[in-house]
């Protein structure tokens, strides 16, 4: 199953205890915003993960698909 890797950017700190919750996410704290990165199987569990987000309170910025090496390729595609 392919998984995609996502950046998801939330105003301000979220408090570690907060952060515990997430489960598997990377976090990074930039200035004003904190950047969790996680990878979903699809565009269901991504939706799922946001409303988690703000059932939280946490104010989301900005929510995009990045390149990662641990993305599978489809089956059948290669890379050039």
């Amino acid at each position: 199953m392919a998984l995609t890797t996502y950046e998801i950017r939330i105003v301000g700190q979220v408090p570690a205890g907060l952060l515990a919750q997430l489960g598997d996410v990377t976090v990074a704290e930039l200035e004003l915003r904190t950047v969790l990165t996680g990878r979903f199987t699809d565009q269901a569990a991504l939706h799922g993960f946001l409303q988690r987000l703000r059932a939280l309170g946490l104010d989301l910025v900005e929510v995009r698909s990045v390149a990662s090496p641990e993305d599978e390729e489809p089956q059948g595609e290669e890379s050039p």
